[in-house]
């Protein structure tokens, strides 16, 4: 059997194409934790919606006064929310519970949550793997943008 260099050379391309567009895809090397002024910016006096891991999608309305309204199913508690740093932490009244969280920003209308105290919450940037978050978000009066790739 005869292979022709042509053939070869065209089937390393398309190899090298199709590896290059997966890692371009995964490629979260350049995101950044949001600032504290980022966030309060970004999300202060907003709606937002978002899921866990789990895919158990949530919505917060998190107002310019430092109170928040979370809903998840069949659960609605009203609670508090400030920055410390880079992080944006939450309380709310048993049975809540809350907890801090960074926040990096992977596409136009997309954002996902790390708990400031888990070993990719607490690194000094953002994971390079994906689906590490605790959850990820979005404003819910803008469409999410959360399926498209990051960019950074």
């Amino acid at each position: 059997m005869r292979i022709f260099p042509g053939i070869v050379l065209l089937l390393a391309a398309l190899v090298a194409s199709a590896v290059a567009s997966v890692a371009g895809e995964e490629d979260r090397s350049g995101l950044v934790w949001l600032s504290g002024e980022e966030i309060r910016s970004g999300f202060a006096g907003k709606p937002l919606a978002g899921l866990y891991p789990s895919q158990r999608p949530w919505t917060e309305i998190i107002q310019a006064d430092g109170t928040t309204d979370y809903r998840e199913g069949s659960n609605h508690w009203q609670g508090q929310w400030w920055i410390r740093g880079r992080e944006f932490c939450f309380s709310y009244p048993p049975p809540g519970v809350g907890g801090c969280f960074r926040v990096t920003r992977v596409s136009a209308n997309c954002y996902e949550l790390y708990e400031f105290e888990s070993p990719a919450g607490s690194d000094d940037i953002p994971p390079n793997i994906a689906n590490l978050w605790n959850g990820r978000m979005w404003q819910a009066d803008e469409p999410t943008t959360c399926e498209a790739r990051p960019s950074v």
